[in-house]
């Protein structure tokens, strides 16, 4: 497995399946690596925000799980009934492998596609 950080800094384990899924073990309350639980990322969910990070150019991450912004990846994504939480790792590996940047600014965080 590899290990990343979140834009936020949280620690996560993650490895990607033969199938296409991406398996996230976050780490727990005290930053500690934990294989108790997992989140599963699927193509589909990749593939929607590898999309629309290219045609965008840049866009809002809106990872919040109650009230992500009009127009982020969160917002989309909640509209499928997904948790918009999964985007902050997403994020991480679509940064380590050179898809895009991510960028803070304020409180929020935004996707930019590496052209």
């Amino acid at each position: 497995m590899k290990r990343l950080t979140t834009p936020s800094g949280k620690s996560f384990l993650y490895k990607r399946c033969d199938s296409g899924e991406i398996i996230v073990y976050s780490s727990d309350k005290e930053n500690k690596d934990q294989d108790r639980s997992a989140i599963i990322i699927t193509p589909f969910i990749e593939n929607f925000v590898r999309q629309k990070v290219k045609d965008q150019g840049k866009i809002l991450m809106g990872a919040s799980r109650d009230a992500p912004p009009r127009g982020s990846l969160g917002y989309y994504i909640r509209e499928m009934n997904q948790s918009p939480q999964q985007l902050s790792y997403l994020s991480a590996v679509l940064q380590e492998e050179g898809y895009c940047t991510v960028m803070k600014t304020g409180k929020a965080y935004t996707l930019i596609h590496r052209r």
